[in-house]
């Protein structure tokens, strides 16, 4: 269910919000600014906030609506971001948008699914066969024509090679954009991801899990993240009436501090991540797909956890996969 947060300053909404609000918030609810939104701090807890805000009571532009361990920085009027983390121990997923007419809408609250399978990272896969399996989980947004895109080559560890390293990269966004998949399903996305080359600036994603404000060029690198996650995606977009959302911009980030990766998967490789495969998970969420549950679809290249390190299964797409991104495009 969406959170709304109205930006009106309407003296009779505003009331009518500290009367539907129970909770520490309301407690402090007599000051100047509720004390979850004192102006000393940064953060603003998406859990803390009441259905319909005054924001004099909650100024939140600029600021980091945070939930469970994930962030984003409130994006300009007129577009939302969507932060999506990978962890050993579940996905975590939130939406912050912005929409022109004074309200704010958080998706994703409080809701932090944890695997059904045990946790930590798993070489088998549970649930369906990747072709018996046809659920999947849809965004509301998509790429309606192309995402140019760029690598932070400064930011690949020095153990791997720099044009593999893209080269793994560039064929996960293939497997999405073509419905790379063994399951004999065709190819009916008409986005397409257009590398554009090396850049020196870095992703805008923090080390702790925040989104921060947008630079307007889609980027992907290697950097520091929580011990339990593998990956970060960041998708700034415009929201649509009546349609997904435009996928504006695109960040990534794999953990090079906690994880080692590999472009190459072969029989020497021990306790590597695959570049290829985790590419090709976060670029289904580029495309709007949203996480399978692994222990019931396990399978799935958009499942919760990554079939372990050294295994290339996820480079190619299951069935729900590939029925989700046909049916969206």
């Amino acid at each position: 269910m969406k959170r709304v947060a109205s930006i009106a300053a309407a003296l009779a909404l505003a009331c009518t919000a500290v009367a539907m609000f129970t909770g520490s918030l309301l407690a402090q609810a007599e000051g100047t600014v509720y004390d979850a939104c004192s102006r000393d701090k940064q953060e603003v807890r998406a859990a803390a906030l009441p259905e319909v805000l005054d924001e004099e009571k909650c100024p939140v532009a600029g600021r980091v609506i945070v939930d469970g361990d994930i962030g984003a920085v409130v994006p300009e009027p007129g577009m939302a971001v969507i932060a999506e983390a990978e962890s050993s121990d579940g996905h975590q997923y939130l939406s912050v948008s912005n929409p022109r007419g004074g309200k704010l809408l958080i998706d994703g609250a409080g809701r932090e699914p944890r695997p059904e399978a045990a946790s930590g990272i798993s070489a088998r896969a549970s649930g369906p066969g990747e072709c018996r399996d046809s659920f999947y989980s849809s965004r509301d947004a998509k790429v309606y024509n192309y995402n140019r895109w760029y690598v932070n080559g400064r930011s690949i560890p020095s153990y791997l090679s720099k044009f593999r390293a893209v080269s793994a990269m560039k064929q996960g966004a293939a497997n999405v954009t073509r419905v790379r998949d063994a399951c004999g399903f065709g190819d009916g996305v008409r986005g397409r991801m257009i590398y554009e080359g090396a850049t020196r600036s870095s992703v805008n994603i923090t080390s702790n899990l925040n989104c921060t404000s947008n630079d307007y060029r889609s980027e992907v690198g290697f950097g520091d993240l929580p011990s339990s996650y593998t990956a970060f995606h960041c998708a700034w977009v415009w929201p649509k009436s009546g349609a997904p959302d435009r996928v504006a911009h695109t960040d990534i980030r794999l953990n090079k501090f906690d994880y080692r990766w590999t472009a190459r998967v072969t029989s020497s490789c021990r306790g590597r991540q695959d570049i290829e495969s985790s590419m090709t998970h976060e670029r289904g969420h580029t495309f709007g797909l949203g996480e399978a549950p692994e222990g019931s679809h396990g399978n799935l290249t958009m499942s919760n956890l990554t079939n372990g390190p050294c295994q290339t299964s996820e480079r190619s797409l299951g069935k729900g996969d590939a029925m989700g991104l046909n049916r969206k495009y």
